[in-house]
């Protein structure tokens, strides 16, 4: 019996140590002023259960849009998200994500950190994510481009038109689908509308100052501009994130779209084509 109990003495440290936090931040490591982005923190917490808090930094410049919280509450006081648990999830791998908005003119190297604790019957528990550099370019608000079309001269001549680059996956597992627009001298209403496939969700990664709408239940992902940006050619952004398990390379993505604009005064269509360019390089990397 006192073994047992001495025995018990020791394990006791190891079974506290082995149920710990950690944190893991996935963001852009390159954006563009005026662009917005996500982030994803991956928290695994074991069968810890609880209260928890999550604290994270937000640089000035940046705003926050709340996207995915895991059931917890939502708040931000200008400097800092904290969302908050009275109970933790039953899930050990949780993940949570927030839309950051980059102003017009920021540039630099901005900085997100954040830290993780949690109050359990047995004791505390705290962890801090490796700090996430961002280095923001300044583009006026508008990520062009030029070098896109110069590379791909044959793009020229297909005119008004909107061309999609054949969709891979980040290193998240979600699908990254770049579009590159070619709307000439358009300056007025535009829309971009793509049918994605049936089980994932859809978030904005670079609008290019257009409002971003995703219709769960027919599945459509649009982007809307009542004044089109003012440069000739621009690419938006957006991920899709599956609703239940994770992507497979193997997969394909049978993804429809058109783009539509105001020519005078009707609306015209053209189809958005999808082509093996490369158009990451125009995007955070």
């Amino acid at each position: 019996m006192k073994k047992f109990f001495a025995l018990s003495i020791l394990l006791i440290p190891y079974l506290i140590q082995a149920q710990n936090i950690s944190l893991n931040v996935k963001a852009p490591d390159q954006v563009y002023s005026g662009s917005d982005f996500m982030v994803n923190i991956h928290i695994d917490k074991n069968d810890l259960q609880g209260f928890g808090r999550l604290l994270v930094n937000i640089p000035s410049g940046f705003t926050p849009i709340e996207k995915k919280s895991a059931h917890g509450k939502f708040e931000f006081d200008g400097s800092q998200i904290k969302i908050v648990w009275l109970e933790m999830p039953d899930e050990q791998h949780i993940t949570v994500s927030f839309a950051l908005k980059a102003a017009p003119n920021m540039e630099g190297y901005k900085v997100i950190r954040g830290e993780m604790s949690l109050a359990t019957e047995d004791g505390s528990y705290r962890s801090e994510p490796r700090p996430h550099i961002i280095t923001v370019k300044k583009t006026d608000n508008i990520t062009t481009a030029d070098s896109v079309i110069f590379e791909y001269s044959y793009i020229r001549e297909l005119g008004l038109s909107a061309i999609r680059q054949k969709p891979y996956l980040n290193d998240s597992g979600q699908a990254v689908i770049n579009i590159l627009v070619n709307k000439g001298d358009l300056t007025g209403f535009g829309k971009l509308e793509e049918s994605i496939p049936a089980n994932y969700t859809a978030h904005s990664l670079v609008s290019n100052s257009a409002i971003f709408i995703f219709n769960k239940s027919n599945r459509k992902a649009k982007f809307l501009w009542m004044n089109m940006p003012r440069v000739n050619h621009f690419v938006v952004s957006y991920i899709l994130s599956p609703i239940k398990g994770k992507l497979e390379k193997d997969i394909p993505f049978i993804i429809t779209g058109k783009f539509m604009f105001a020519e005078g005064s009707t609306t015209k269509t053209v189809e958005i084509l999808e082509r093996n360019i490369d158009l990451e390089k125009m995007l955070e990397e």
